[in-house]
């Protein structure tokens, strides 16, 4: 037996003993409680040989923890191999005694600086650093409008604690940590831009909110460079990440920078064991694992939103990680000198995570199914159903207070709570879409996907008539105008998603047998085809109004404007393949209970009125005036939407993301719009 299996076998197995986090079932998340504390592996293969009982199980591995910061080597590295000798041990850590942060300020022409990627002009002293910080008086305020925005991301920081770390950096400004300064830019970046959203001044500010945000932006980006942020060390994870947000938050359009700064942060994380759960590590306090993992739960989500809307695989993937959900525990349930957390409150106590577990949940699953869009391996329909039934579970674990309700029958509850569950419907909705689109075109006909068809077009419609009621709800008078998000471009590839789903169905020319019985079963869904027209309007008209903030909504509104152009002027006529199934008799009251219900087994549709689904529901309607033509469009690739609903039985969803993300937008970057170039 080698020395690395020896070692890994006498490798104690520690555990804390507090509670696990609450959760849904292991069925659904079986992550949040590991039955093992082994390193996670990846799928295997179909037709891989069974392990070797005699194989030694992997290590946890190694998590060093030193006072600035933390850095993990797993169990396979040979750092943890050569740890154990003891010559060896020494001198790692001896190599590691020198903080990066130290090595940069006492020779700026470290060969470590990443220059290709972040090439800064000039090194600035700390008193340069310093300068942009505002007065305190001003900053207190800015500090606290960050604190009180009530924006999921604040739960990274630990109220108390950063309130002491604050008052200490105020103490003594000149003994602050890079890190730790960078990280306070990035919040008095994020309190600009919260400034700016509900149009509050600045008092005690000069300059307008971009001009402010800008200054602020620059020297994060100086602090998280001069700190070396490419190796392990205290708030750099936290840092870069507040930076990142800012930088998403800061724009209506996606760019590459955010994507590429995301993906250098989890890798960061990776490197100091974010990814692994802190209960395997006895060094790791309970507050300090607590606070590891609010942090990892919102890279996990943010990398699947933004993977989707850049349309790349994830770059965390569900083998990689054991980390658990944080607890539903407020800052008040536990401090820095917490030896064990207690127990997770229910979900029905609404706390600082209470949000973030509830969407993690449901971001698990839509991960899972971007991991099946993005695959070369085909899927089966089998598969898809068993996603399908754990996105159900997922959602009925949604807390009441986070259902989706009207706006008038929310008019005491919270903007920030009703902006919550709308986006909790939107990723519930939109991971629907994405599952079943696939099986929209070619298997239009075929009863054994009509049960993907319903869910496709029940979920679009719901993503655009919802983000109809919230858009007129943040225009001034409206309930949520001085709380209005900011709209950005994931959501507007969710909204022409959901459009080219519908503008799909008003593509056939769905011909009716002279027998044919006039209740469609899709009736219960799209009621009409004027219906799905006027959802496909109202959205046109919102993004049109949105046009003039973004070159993503106006990109969104020329795509919407060719496929309107298509289903209403009857340009084509699709007749649909005839098939020798069955007719049976359904009735509404039937097909209603069908959508609230789980997939059923394929043999059920034969029971459905399979003669009427092809039916027409509504005569085309001719093009309207107010639609007006291309032309000469600043879009032209968009011209593909048009010839993909000319065939929509052909529709290829790769070549859909690409037009709709228009990848080629990162080539054409303002290089002043990247702080790695300032």
């Amino acid at each position: 037996m080698s020395f690395a299996q020896r070692k890994q076998q006498e490798e104690p197995q520690t555990q804390s003993d507090s509670s696990p986090s609450s959760g849904p079932p292991s069925s659904l998340l079986s992550r949040e409680q590991p039955a093992t504390l082994t390193t996670p592996s990846p799928p295997k293969p179909e037709g891989s040989e069974p392990e070797n009982e005699g194989s030694p199980p992997g290590g946890v591995g190694k998590l060093l923890v030193k006072d600035t910061g933390t850095s993990y080597i797993d169990s396979a590295h040979w750092k943890a191999i050569l740890e154990e000798i003891n010559e060896f041990k020494e001198s790692l850590e001896d190599d590691d005694e020198l903080s990066d942060e130290e090595v940069l300020e006492n020779d700026g022409s470290n060969d470590m600086e990443p220059t290709i990627w972040f090439g800064i002009s000039k090194q600035l002293s700390k008193e340069e650093l310093l300068s942009a910080i505002p007065p305190r008086p001003v900053s207190d305020r800015m500090v606290s409008n960050f604190m009180n925005s009530k924006e999921p991301i604040v739960a990274i920081l630990h109220v108390s604690t950063f309130q002491n770390e604050y008052n200490k950096f105020w103490s003594n400004p000149q003994q602050v940590s890079l890190p730790w300064l960078g990280m306070l830019y990035s919040i008095l970046t994020l309190s600009t831009l919260f400034y700016q959203r509900v149009g509050d001044p600045i008092h005690g500010l000069a300059g307008d909110y971009t001009e402010i945000c800008n200054i602020f932006r620059k020297r994060s980006a100086h602090c998280l460079v001069q700190s070396n942020y490419i190796v392990a060390g205290q708030y750099k994870v936290e840092g870069l990440f507040l930076y990142t947000m800012g930088e998403f938050y800061k724009r209506h359009d996606v760019k590459s920078g955010v994507p590429y700064l995301l993906g250098i942060t989890i890798k960061l994380a990776m490197q100091m064991g974010y990814h692994r759960d802190p209960q395997q590590f006895p060094a790791i306090s309970a507050y300090e694992g607590e606070m590891r993992r609010r942090t990892w739960v919102f890279l996990c989500q943010l990398d699947a939103l933004i993977s989707f809307e850049v349309g790349v695989p994830r770059t965390i993937q569900d083998w990689q990680y054991d980390t658990e959900l944080p607890r539903n525990l407020s800052d008040q349930d536990f401090n820095e000198g917490t030896l064990h957390l207690p127990p997770s409150r229910p979900l029905s106590e609404i706390t600082t995570s209470t949000y973030v577990i509830s969407k993690s949940r449901l971001m698990i699953i839509l991960g899972k199914i971007l991991d099946m869009a993005f695959s070369r391996i085909p899927v089966t329909y089998e598969e898809t159903l068993e996603v399908d039934r754990r996105l159900e579970e997922a959602n009925s674990l949604v807390p009441p207070a986070y259902k989706i309700r009207p706006i008038n029958q929310s008019l005491a509850d919270p903007p920030e709570l009703i902006f919550q569950r709308f986006t909790l419907l939107n990723v519930y909705q939109k991971a629907r879409c994405v599952l079943h689109r696939r099986y929209l075109g070619e298997e239009h006909t075929n009863m054994r996907y009509a049960y993907s068809r319903m869910v496709c077009i029940s979920a679009s419609k719901k993503i655009l008539q919802v983000h109809a009621d919230l858009h007129r709800e943040i225009q001034p008078g409206g309930l949520l105008y001085r709380n209005s998000l900011f709209p950005n471009s994931i959501q507007y590839n969710d909204y022409l998603l959901a459009a080219m789903i519908l503008c799909m169905e008003l593509s056939y020319n769905h011909a009716a047998g002279p027998a044919g019985p006039k209740n469609d079963d899709m009736a219960v869904v799209v009621k009409d085809r004027d219906d799905l027209i006027f959802t496909l309007e109202d959205s046109h008209q919102i993004l049109k109004d949105l046009s003039q903030q973004s070159a993503d909504a106006q990109k969104a509104h020329a795509a919407l404007t060719i496929m309107l152009r298509r289903v209403k002027g009857g340009l084509h006529t699709i007749p649909p393949p005839k098939t020798n199934i069955p007719s049976a008799t359904t009735t509404n009251s039937q097909v209603t209970e069908l959508f609230n219900a789980p997939p059923p087994p394929y043999d059920a549709w034969s029971k459905l009125d399979t003669s009427t689904l092809d039916n027409p529901l509504f005569p085309a309607n001719m093009v309207p005036e107010s639609i007006p033509a291309i032309g000469a469009s600043p879009y032209g690739s968009l011209d593909v939407i048009g010839e993909m609903l000319d065939t929509p039985a052909n529709l290829d969803w790769q070549l859909w993301d690409q037009q709709i993300q228009n990848r080629e937008k990162f080539m054409n970057m303002d290089s002043n719009d990247l702080w790695y170039m300032q």
